[in-house]
């Protein structure tokens, strides 16, 4: 067994607990704190990074490792003035939880767009959202900061190591979503950030599925055992993980370009699917078979964007 390489975010970056309690009694000498009255009054976003940290780890067949988990004192003796702070707290949480970010119409324009290519599906606005329909909004954002153009990320976003946080760091992606959502009506960088995401929600989320799914993959010997793929009863692969698409997505955003203003995906017509699964294929080998470690591994993502350059440039000269 191996074991995980990341840790939640929330609980590496954020505020994490808030525990409440009408009184402390410290001793030194022992490392301790007593409380009194003590509850959790905040914390249900990083204890949902935290599931969402061992549910992986268990797709993937490793270890989690251990990690601290950030906590806030707050000692006040009145019960009503611990529940007003656990309030203000709550709001004021920089990261927004998915059920935040929706009531505040976060994915609205996302949502209409995707429905425009997906009519029989809809955006996740909440945590309960879990019927068949919806589609999970924090995997669909981390599918679009994966494929988006070099050109068009903003700064911290543009080195290898950054893109593939796409892949490994879902609340990441959802806070940069928010703060682009915020300040796209006053920055013209973000304002066309923002088209992006909506331009390409439909087309980002078909070919998620669509690479997850491929024909072609049933030649690839994928082992199951190390969850490379998902196979049916009949033995072919019914999906691939997401370690091993993530990469291919990321070298995809060499393809998405801005033609009669609006984002759109554009294959070369020398690109052909199989030449990716090929170059896909052998990274995965080289990270021991584990697509986790393929999803966080910069030469396996950079390997991949080199074929979409090289499909680009023979593009070019055909067509000159």
């Amino acid at each position: 067994m191996g074991s995980a390489e990341w840790i939640p975010q929330e609980c590496a970056s954020d505020a994490g607990f808030l525990i409440g309690a009408s009184k402390i009694t410290l001793e030194d000498d022992k490392k301790t704190a007593t409380l009194r009255h003590a509850s959790v009054n905040n914390g249900a976003q990083t204890q949902g990074e935290i599931q969402l940290y061992f549910d992986e780890c268990e797709k993937n067949g490793v270890t989690p490792d251990n990690f601290a988990v950030r906590c806030e004192l707050s000692i006040e003796p009145e019960a009503s003035t611990r529940t007003n702070i656990a309030v203000a707290r709550n709001t004021a949480t920089k990261i927004e939880a998915i059920s935040i970010a929706g009531k505040h119409g976060y994915f609205d324009d996302l949502n209409v767009t995707f429905k425009q290519e997906h009519p029989w599906n809809e955006l996740a606005q909440s945590e309960t959202d879990v019927e068949d329909h919806y589609v999970d909004t924090r995997l669909l954002l981390q599918i679009l900061w994966a494929m988006m153009p070099e050109e068009l990320a903003p700064d911290h976003r543009r080195t290898i190591e950054a893109r593939m946080r796409a892949y490994k760091n879902a609340a990441y992606c959802l806070q940069d979503y928010v703060e682009i959502h915020d300040s796209s009506g006053t920055n013209k960088e973000d304002a066309a950030r923002y088209k992006y995401f909506t331009d390409m929600a439909g087309t980002a989320w078909t070919e998620y599925q669509r690479w997850k799914k491929l024909d072609k993959w049933n030649d690839k010997h994928l082992l199951e055992r190390l969850r490379q793929a998902i196979r049916g009863e009949d033995g072919t692969i019914k999906e691939v993980s997401d370690g091993i698409v993530f990469p291919i997505l990321s070298a995809l955003s060499r393809f998405v370009k801005l033609k009669k203003g609006k984002w759109q995906l554009i294959y070369p017509k020398v690109f052909q699917d199989e030449d990716m699964l090929i170059a896909a294929r052998r990274p995965l080998s080289q990270c021991s078979g584990r697509p986790m470690l393929m999803g966080r591994s910069g030469a396996a993502c950079e390997a991949l964007i080199l074929l979409t350059e090289m499909a680009e440039r023979y593009s070019e000269q055909y067509q000159a």
